[in-house]
């Protein structure tokens, strides 16, 4: 994967209205009782004098009144927390920290208290810092649930000079997640092509239509459409809290943020899974592949037809295709990716392909499954790619997960590997044989399957079919 993680850091001079609610608001210059100030120093902080980390006073040149703190880990893999005492956070709730920083590492405000009822960290991107001058900067939080001892705390990294300083900390309840369509985050004629809600916090919903996952496999988050939708209707959600399936109804919370100019969700709160089986809401939008640089398709399921693969580019792991739509070497070339589903595409030929938009500096089809790649020749849902076993049965099918593949034809080839997927492209079945030219058969044993649509390749070095099998 060439992006597993999708984050963006706020800095903005947000002003705070005159009914926010105010939580804490410190500088301090309360109480000081031996090395602790009144209001910090909670049970999640754990910078402490071990290794030379700390949180400490500090009455060297502070933003205000007579002392800060100083932050000091000194540690570029590993963070440290500053927390204050308990504080009361209602569900569904945005929550604004405001606070002044100078020196030099990283910061980053958090919530602890919110993933579920008593438990759980919300947090935002780092800023920073390389000993600028005193500078204020806005983090908006939003409460997944509500807990009258939830806690507000600050992460440090890379303080390698010696230290970070805090000072001037206001934490105010400014409001609730604003109720928008995906239509409304996504439509915009600006330059750059932005969301009208950067970096606001909003309620919405869709239709999954792909998941994908990070590095060690667990979901980092997943795409929502909204039901029959053409245009202006999807968005990523990073989210790796809820699991979630394609076809899955949902709702959520969740902030509007422009990771490289494409629209994203992210600190997903709120989260509701209304129903499942939904595939069909959603089906994709056929689109010239010249056109799929539409600021209007990212995000959203489409399908490109005769699409031919041009090349392969090894150094990114991407394939790059062109259609009748393009003149060859004149901007004729865009991209079909692999974030999602790994496919070998054969250079020279032809392909439908679905898949969802995904921007990473431009935009690029990313199919999520076999299903997703079909060459031209697609008839009753077979799939051929110079296909050299003539004639492939299912008998029976339907059926309830024990069948025989009948094939005739077979090419010569001493092996030919059997593969049966399910809608995600999980393998659910795996059988290599020793094959001769021919006809052959081989009895599928498969009944621990559960019900549903299921795809059945069979492959060797000079064929490629695939046929869909229904288990009933």
């Amino acid at each position: 994967m060439k992006k597993i993680v999708f984050t963006v850091a706020l800095a903005l001079g947000l002003s705070i209205g005159a009914k926010a609610q105010v939580l804490l608001a410190s500088d301090f210059e309360s109480v000081w009782t031996g090395t602790v100030v009144t209001g910090w120093f909670g049970s999640k902080t754990n910078i402490t004098l071990t290794a030379g980390d700390s949180a400490k006073k500090d009455s060297i040149a502070p933003y205000h009144g007579s002392y800060c703190i100083d932050l000091v880990n000194t540690s570029t893999t590993s963070t440290k927390r500053f927390s204050t005492t308990p504080l009361s956070v209602t569900a569904g709730t945005v929550y604004n920290v405001r606070f002044w920083a100078k020196g030099t590492g990283k910061i980053k405000p958090a919530l602890y208290g919110v993933r579920g009822v008593g438990g759980g960290y919300e947090s935002a991107s780092y800023f920073t810092l390389s000993a600028a001058p005193w500078t204020v900067y806005n983090q908006q939080l939003l409460a997944d649930s509500t807990n009258a001892n939830a806690q507000f705390i600050f992460y440090a990294e890379s303080t390698a000079s010696g230290n970070l300083q805090l000072d001037s900390v206001t934490i105010s309840a400014v409001g609730t997640a604003t109720n928008v369509s995906l239509y409304q985050i996504q439509y915009t004629t600006a330059t750059p092509a932005n969301s009208p809600f950067n970096n606001k916090f909003v309620t919405t919903g869709g239709i999954v239509t792909a998941v994908y996952n990070g590095s060690t496999g667990t979901q980092s988050g997943y795409y929502v459409q909204t039901s029959h939708a053409n245009a202006w209707a999807a968005v990523n959600v990073y989210d790796y809290n809820h699991i979630v399936a394609i076809g899955d109804s949902i709702t959520f919370s969740g902030q509007v943020t422009e990771y490289y100019n494409e629209t994203e969700i992210q600190q997903i709160a709120n989260f509701t899974k209304v129903s499942s089986g939904h595939q069909a809401l959603t089906p994709p939008t056929v689109v010239a592949f010249n056109t799929i640089q539409n600021e209007k398709y990212e995000g959203m399921l489409i399908k490109a037809k005769d699409i031919t693969d041009l090349r392969y580019n090894a150094a990114s792991a991407w394939y790059v295709f062109y259609d009748s739509t393009m003149t060859l070497g004149i901007n004729s070339e865009d991209t079909v990716d692999n974030i999602i589903y790994t496919y070998s595409y054969t250079q020279g030929k032809k392909y439908n392909i679905t898949g969802v938009i995904h921007f990473e500096y431009a935009n690029w089809i990313e199919p999520r499954f076999l299903a997703d790649i079909d060459s031209i020749n697609v008839t009753a849902g077979i799939k051929n790619f110079q296909n050299s076993a003539s004639d492939v049965t299912i008998y029976p099918n339907p059926n309830n997960g024990l069948f025989t593949v009948y094939v005739n034809g077979l090419a010569n080839e001493n092996t030919t590997d059997v593969i049966l997927t399910d809608i995600t492209g999980r393998v659910v079945y795996k059988e290599r044989l020793d094959t001769h030219p021919g006809s052959g058969s081989l009895p599928i044993n498969a009944g621990n399957l559960e019900k549903g649509t299921y795809f059945i390749q069979i492959s060797n070095s000079q064929s490629n079919t695939t046929k869909k099998v229904i288990v009933q």
